[in-house]
C-alpha cells in the first residue's frame, strides 16, 4: 500500500513540476503572455502542487531534513511578515507570489535524505521537457526573423511592458517577449545540454545536444543580453575547470577546456561581427543595383524600412550614455526604498504602490519607459521586498549550499557523475545573471525551476556522514545512467 501511494505521489510531482514550468513558458513566450491559457494551465498545476505540497507536510519529518530548510522556512516567514506590515498598500499579489515560490521551494527543492533511481528519472524527465520546449520556442524565433514577422504589443497599463514579436531594434526577440529572458533559457539549455553530452555515449543524444547547444549560441548572440553572455562565460568556466579537475587525460581536457572558455567569450562576438559585415554588404549591392536601374531623372526616394526592423545586430548599445541601460537608476531607487524600509522591506508586489504613496518623486515612476516595479536584480529584489532581514537570510543560505557543495564535491561528483558540473554552472549562471535580471526569487520562470532543481540535486547527495550507506544502483550507474 505504500509503495502505491508514493508511486502515485511520485507521477503527481513529475506533472505538477511539468505544469509549473509550462506556466513558466506561457508567461515568457511573446505569443502567451498576458493571455486565457495562462490560467488554463495554472489551475490544474495549483490543485496537482497542492496535492504535493500537503503529501510532503504529512510527511514534515523526513522532507524538514533537507538542507537550508528552516532557512527557506525563515525566509517565507519574513516575506509573510512584510506583506502584514505593508498591508496598506496590498496583500492578495504578495500572498499569490508566496504560494508560487513555496511550491518551488517544497515540490522542488526539498528531498529526501535516501535518494533513489526515481529522483533521477523526474529529474530526467523535467530536464528534457525544458530542453525541448526551450528548442522549440528558440527554433520558432528564428522562423519569425526570417519569415519578417515583427509585431509590436503596446501595453495596457504603465506596469506592462512594450514587447515584440521577431526582430527588432538590433534584437532578436522571437516569441520571447523580453530577449533577456530568451538568452537566459538558452544558457540554461546550453549548459545542462553540455552536462549529458559529456558523459553519454548514444551518438543520436549526442548529436541532438550538440545541435541544441548551436541553437542555444545562435540566440545569444542575436539577442544581444550582454548579462546573458557573462552567464554563457561563468557557466563555461565553471563547467570547464570541474570535467578538468575530474579528469585523468589533464592535458588534453585543460586545452578542450581553455578552448571552450575562449569559445564563449569570442564566438557570439565573431558571429555578430561576420553576420553583420555580410548584411552591410548585402545592402550595399541593393543599393547599387537600385541606383543603377533607375532613371536618371527620378530623385532618389528614402528607404521605407524604419530602423527599429533592421536586420543588423545592434553594433554598440542603444544609449550610450547609460551603459547599465537604467539599471543603475533603478538601482538607486532601491537604496532611497532600504532606507525608509531598512528591517522588512515593502513587498515585493506592492512596489509601486509605495513609492506613489510615500516617494512621488521616485524614478520607478518617473521616467519616460515605463513604471518599473522590479529592481532588475535579485539582490536589490530581496533588500526592497524584504529588507536587510531577508536578504541576509538568503545569503546565509547562499553561504551554507557553497560551502556544502565544495566541501563535499568528490562525494557530489561521484554520485551525480557528468550532469553534477551542468548543475553547478547553472546555478553559477543564474546568480550571475540575477546580478541584472529578476530571477531566482519571486518568479514563476522554467529557469528558477531549473535551478532549485539542481540546487535539491546537489544537496541530496552531500551526507552527513561519510560512511552512509548509498543505494548500490546509483553508485554503480550514476546520475547519467538514467538519461540515456
Amino acid at each position: 500500500m505504500k509503495k502505491l501511494a508514493d508511486r502515485t505521489f511520485w507521477w503527481i510531482e513529475l506533472f505538477a513540476g511539468l505544469g509549473f514550468m509550462t506556466v513558466g513558458f506561457f508567461q515568457d513566450c511573446s505569443l502567451t503572455f498576458g493571455t486565457a491559457i495562462i490560467s488554463s494551465a495554472l489551475w490544474p498545476t495549483l490543485f496537482l502542487s497542492a496535492a504535493v505540497c500537503v503529501y510532503r507536510l504529512l510527511h514534515f519529518k523526513t522532507y524538514s531534513k533537507s538542507r537550508g530548510f528552516w532557512l527557506i522556512a525563515a525566509l517565507c516567514v519574513t516575506y509573510l511578515l512584510s506583506t502584514f506590515l505593508n498591508r496598506q498598500y496590498g496583500w492578495y499579489e504578495n500572498i499569490r507570489t508566496l504560494i508560487m515560490q513555496g511550491i518551488l521551494f517544497l515540490m522542488v527543492y526539498c528531498y529526501k535524505e535516501s535518494r533513489s533511481a526515481e529522483d533521477i528519472r523526474k529529474r530526467r524527465v523535467w530536464i528534457g521537457f525544458y530542453l525541448s520546449v526551450c528548442a522549440v520556442l528558440t527554433v520558432m524565433s528564428f522562423a519569425y526573423m526570417l519569415l519578417g514577422k515583427n509585431e509590436i504589443f503596446y501595453p495596457e497599463t504603465p506596469e506592462m511592458p512594450l514587447y515584440y514579436t521577431g526582430f527588432y531594434w538590433g534584437r532578436l526577440y522571437g516569441v520571447y517577449w523580453d530577449p533577456n529572458i530568451g538568452a537566459l533559457m538558452c544558457c540554461v539549455s546550453l549548459l545542462l545540454a553540455i552536462g549529458i553530452f559529456s558523459k553519454n555515449h548514444n551518438i543520436i543524444l549526442r548529436i541532438a545536444m550538440g545541435c541544441l547547444v548551436v541553437l542555444d549560441v545562435m540566440y545569444i548572440t542575436f539577442s544581444d543580453s550582454r548579462a546573458c553572455r557573462i552567464a554563457l562565460t561563468i557557466g563555461v568556466a565553471v563547467c570547464a575547470v570541474l570535467y578538468t579537475v575530474k579528469s585523468r587525460r589533464r592535458g588534453v581536457t585543460v586545452l578542450l577546456a581553455v578552448v571552450a572558455v575562449v569559445a564563449s567569450v569570442a564566438l557570439p562576438t565573431a558571429i555578430k561581427t561576420v553576420y553583420n559585415n555580410s548584411v552591410a554588404v548585402m545592402e550595399k549591392k541593393e543599393t547599387v543595383s537600385a541606383s543603377s536601374s533607375a532613371k536618371p531623372s527620378s530623385a532618389a526616394k528614402p528607404s521605407a524600412e524604419p530602423d527599429a526592423t533592421k536586420v543588423t545586430i545592434r553594433p554598440k548599445e542603444t544609449n550610450a550614455a547609460d551603459i547599465s541601460n537604467r539599471r543603475i537608476d533603478i538601482w538607486k531607487s532601491a537604496i532611497e526604498i532600504f532606507k525608509e524600509k531598512p528591517v522588512f522591506g515593502v513587498g515585493h508586489n506592492t512596489v509601486l504602490a509605495y513609492v506613489e504613496a510615500e516617494q512621488e518623486d521616485s524614478y520607478l515612476i518617473n521616467n519616460d519607459h515605463m513604471h518599473f516595479s522590479s529592481m532588475h536584480n535579485a539582490f536589490f529584489d530581496i533588500l526592497v521586498a524584504q529588507g536587510a532581514v531577508g536578504l541576509l537570510l538568503y545569503l546565509a543560505l547562499a553561504v551554507w549550499c557553497i560551502i556544502a557543495v565544495f566541501k563535499n564535491w568528490k562525494q557530489i561528483s561521484m554520485q551525480l557523475q557528468g550532469i553534477a558540473p551542468a548543475y553547478l554552472a547553472v546555478l553559477a549562471a543564474m546568480v550571475c545573471a540575477s546580478c541584472f535580471m529578476s530571477e531566482i526569487l519571486y518568479v514563476c520562470s522554467p529557469m528558477s525551476f531549473m535551478f532549485w532543481m539542481a540546487l535539491g540535486a546537489l544537496m541530496q547527495t552531500v551526507k552527513k556522514e561519510e560512511g552512509e550507506h548509498y543505494d548500490m544502483q546509483i553508485r554503480r550507474a550514476g546520475e547519467l545512467a538514467v538519461l540515456r
